[in-house]
């Protein structure tokens, strides 16, 4: 089944197997174009899904016949995934393959493959697999045998966004992979720091050395120099009788991370300085010093420059972490990345625990709105929040959380723009200015609430009279 809009890119796209063979193909295939609807599915594919409905696809959104794909949000990211493990509505489960189609720089639609059980040890529909992936994605190589990175579990397609913001910081990140030198990430808790210290390391030459990292805030003062640099045995009372290696000797030929190193007590940075400096390390209770080989990475959401005034950190060890710097915005300076991670999240709690729940549209536009102090780490857990406690399918405004409304409603008096409220109509005075935004906001309230007069009330933090009296004054009742 071919639809005519898919014939431009077939010959680009299968110049390795012909057309004429296309539903003979051993492997389920389709593709949809830029948005979502579906332009391709192989016999295959029917087969495979067995669904009835299918055959009528073609020309339409294919979320429509399955809830479950993930093509939507790769034609969001521009992100392939590959040999990914993945639960279809019907509850068959599969490895697929997600490969984004580009024209230029611009993703023009997306191509899902099904590696089904009979086929995964067939080394002609594995040729037939890897033909089609190269011809969409050139760059493609399959690392699907290679041992993974110790430590390091991300890399930089688990950084979902179609924020350019975003991308650049990516771009900017995937060359500093290429250096053996420090990088500092800063940035707000929760918008991705160790994602992308993981994903340099993954993406450099030491790819295949140990990611160790250690959260300076969280150790105690006492035990963070033996956490670092290791002990001999019967260094101090309660030590282990063979010793312990610290995180830098684990670290050798690879990476350490030094997350949250604004918080790192004043009588260690001194010590860590000389370690940097000196490339060497003296387990505590020993005499021997030890060459290291280690690429640092750390990350602060800390204002290291406001700690350096108050000399609460060491000026030299910041130039010494510095060297090249990430500051990773926060998810209210990338909004139009919002309803794609709710829709990232909502997916994958479906694959982990069978629960499908979708976003309305008034939802998402309501959560946009909230500036997430969390950023991702927030969004993700009020996602899973509301998806367990949802008893419908689609989820509405009146499962998102309180406090978060009240957020959202707090700042609608400095989002709207008073020449806009006030726009054709006389002003006489700030007072009918204010009058005005005031009820502005009392209708956006009624709006949310589903005209609930009782729950506005107690959103807004006013009795009900009250609230009925401003809406009489407002109809000149």
């Amino acid at each position: 089944m071919v639809n005519e809009r898919a014939e431009k890119h077939l010959e680009k796209l299968f110049k390795h197997i012909p057309k004429s063979l296309f539903d003979e193909l051993p492997l389920p295939i389709n593709i949809v174009d830029e948005n979502g609807i579906v332009v391709v599915m192989n016999q295959a594919f029917l087969n495979f899904y067995g669904a009835p409905d299918f055959k009528n696809a073609l020309g339409r959104p294919l979320s429509e016949f399955d809830h479950t794909t993930r093509l939507p949000i790769v034609l969001k990211t521009g992100i392939p995934e590959v040999g990914i493990p993945h639960e279809f509505a019907t509850g068959k489960m599969a490895i697929v393959d997600r490969i984004p189609i580009f024209d230029g720089d611009q993703v023009i639609g997306a191509a899902g493959m099904v590696v089904i059980e009979e086929l995964k040890n067939h080394d002609h529909a594995k040729r037939i697999r890897e033909s089609i992936i190269k011809s969409i994605r050139p760059d493609w190589e399959d690392n699907t045998d290679m041992q993974p990175t110790t430590g390091a579990k991300y890399h930089f397609d688990h950084i979902m966004t179609q924020s350019q913001l975003i991308k650049h910081f990516k771009d900017r990140a995937r060359s500093f992979a290429a250096t053996d030198l420090p990088v500092l990430i800063t940035g707000e808790s929760g918008v991705g720091k160790e994602l992308f210290a993981q994903s340099i390391h993954h993406h450099s030459d030491r790819c295949h050395k140990p990611f160790v990292s250690i959260n300076c805030a969280a150790i105690p003062e006492t035990l963070l120099e033996s956490e670092l640099f290791g002990y001999e045995a019967g260094a101090f009372t309660g030590a282990s009788r063979k010793g312990k290696l610290g995180k830098f000797e684990l670290a050798d030929q690879g990476t350490l991370f030094l997350d949250e190193i604004g918080d790192l007590p004043l009588s260690m940075q001194s010590k860590l300085l000389r370690v940097l400096q000196e490339n060497q390390v003296e387990r505590i209770g020993g005499s021997e010093v030890k060459s290291i080989n280690v690429r640092i990475i750390s990350a602060t959401n800390r204002n290291l420059h406001e700690k350096i005034k108050t000399q609460e950190f060491r000026s030299d060890l910041y130039y010494r972490l510095n060297v090249l710097n990430l500051n990773i915005p926060a998810l209210r300076e990338r909004t139009e990345d919002i309803e794609l991670l709710i829709e990232h999240f909502s997916s994958l709690f479906y694959q982990k625990t069978g629960i499908y729940r979708k976003f309305s549209d008034e939802v998402i536009r309501l959560l946009s709105r909230y500036p997430w102090p969390g950023n991702i780490r927030e969004l993700e857990n009020i996602v899973y929040r509301i998806i367990v406690i949802a008893e419908n399918e689609i989820i509405g405004k009146e499962l998102i959380p309180e406090e978060i409304l009240q957020d959202i409603l707090g700042g609608f008096a400095v989002s709207n723009d008073t020449v806009e409220i006030t726009s054709g109509q006389p002003v006489n005075s700030l007072a009918e200015i204010i009058k005005r935004i005031e009820i502005k906001i009392i209708e956006d309230t009624l709006e949310i609430c589903d005209n609930n007069k009782s729950k506005a009330a107690e959103l807004l933090g006013i009795d009900r009279m009250t609230l009925y009296r401003k809406l009489r004054c407002k109809t000149g009742d």
